[in-house]
């Protein structure tokens, strides 16, 4: 969906927009309000890009900022959960990360990044999460290009220190972190499996149609009618080496800054899917959403690498040792074990993320209504989407990873 200027907004919005302004102490505000924006697409709706300019005192002042509200009422009720998740992410998990953070004095460059949430509101029928946001310096990435290996570090450094400040919160802090934990730990998508949508399963095996590898087609046709439990298994608790997770780590929801082009800061927005749940959860799902095979080739074995070594480094300014808190050889069993998640997710959504913009509406709209004409719609990408599709089935297979094994955990 590429931007577009709003020129009549709801009211609702605009009472959002003016509750920002007075939070900021603007005065004689003007604002243009963008739907979507250049290189991401809302795929659900309801992410509108607001660029503000008023007065503070006697000085001229910008603000720019991401309002995740959907304009139809029906849709603000069904996702009312995510918004509700979002929130208390920002409300109850990220003032409790920060504080460990400060305690224990994290450096700069193992330092996590949060997104300033603004303002929000659970008020039923006007929920809302809004988000500042420098645009001058953090930029969305575009999901149809391909993801570099800067990008890739910059992604898979932060998500190892959430997840390590969030190790550390549970020894540091066991009665707050539980607190915390009890919020995340049912899951918004997959928590309750008697109402995990069956059309998964659609989705799931059109991509499977396009498998090469016989003997892998084969293997991911027979795991097809257990997926739903596969899905809600990996998004369950689990006991000791449980995290936060930001649960939607994909190109979609990261932003990064540039200096002279190149990437050296990333943001990871949007939580309304976070959760407790395996750490490699994130991981599997950002590498087989969001990057293609050649990519993972080169480089899944060295990212596993500095993951776990930015997740030490982290641990240790929390005097804290990786080996006593999530050991490699447990982290290696959760690779195995947990992997799956970010396979089948792929599969499921590979058709809409490999689609080209124009499409992605009409895509979207046949996920939930028309599952079956979706399946059989051939992409104007077609070609990128079965080469996408391959990559992480090959890569899957070629790891030796489990299709199962979560199922027994």
């Amino acid at each position: 969906m590429r931007k577009r200027k709003l020129s009549r907004p709801h009211v609702d919005l605009l009472e959002i927009i003016n509750k920002v302004a007075e939070i900021s102490n603007l005065r004689d505000i003007e604002f243009v309000i963008e739907v979507g924006c250049d290189n991401v697409d809302c795929f659900i709706g309801g992410l509108h890009v607001v660029r503000m300019r008023g007065m503070s005192d006697k000085f001229k002042i910008k603000r720019s900022f991401i309002v995740k509200w959907h304009p139809n009422p029906v849709e603000r009720a069904c996702f009312r959960e995510a918004y509700l998740r979002e929130i208390a992410y920002y409300k109850s998990a990220v003032p409790v990360l920060l504080d460990i953070q400060r305690r224990y004095k994290v450096i700069e460059g193992l330092r996590m990044k949060f997104p300033n949430c603004i303002f929000s509101s659970t008020e039923r029928g006007k929920e809302c999460v809004t988000v500042l946001i420098e645009h001058r310096e953090y930029f969305f990435f575009d999901r149809l290009n391909k993801i570099d290996l800067n990008h890739a570090i910059l992604v898979i450094k932060n998500l190892a220190k959430l997840h390590a400040l969030s190790f550390t919160l549970a020894k540091v802090d066991p009665q707050k972190f539980n607190e915390i934990k009890d919020i995340f730990s049912k899951d918004v998508q997959y928590g309750d499996a008697t109402v995990i949508p069956k059309s998964l399963i659609t989705f799931f095996l059109a991509s499977v149609a396009v498998v090469s590898d016989t003997d892998a087609k084969e293997k991911l046709m027979k795991l097809a009618p257990s997926i739903i439990l596969v899905l809600n298994k990996c998004t369950s608790p689990i006991e000791n080496y449980g995290t936060i997770c930001h649960s939607d780590c994909w190109n979609n929801n990261l932003i990064f800054k540039y200096q002279n082009k190149k990437p050296v800061d990333s943001l990871l927005v949007d939580f309304q899917l976070s959760r407790y749940a395996s750490p490699v959860t994130d991981l599997s799902y950002f590498f087989y959403m969001s990057t293609e095979s050649s990519f993972l080739d080169k480089h899944y074995d060295s990212l596993i690498n500095i993951y776990y070594g930015t997740l030490s480094a982290v641990l240790r300014q929390c005097d804290l040792f990786a080996e006593d808190i999530y050991p490699r050889g447990v982290f290696q069993k959760h690779l195995e074990d947990y992997s799956v998640y970010g396979l089948v997710e792929a599969l499921i959504s590979m058709k809409i993320i490999t689609a080209e913009s124009e499409e992605v509406t009409k895509l979207t709209e046949m996920k939930y209504n028309q599952p079956d004409e979706l399946c059989q719609y051939e992409l104007e990408n077609q070609s990128l989407y079965t080469e996408r599709v391959n990559g992480v089935v090959n890569h899957f297979f070629k790891k030796n990873y489990a299709l199962y094994n979560v199922l027994s955990l």
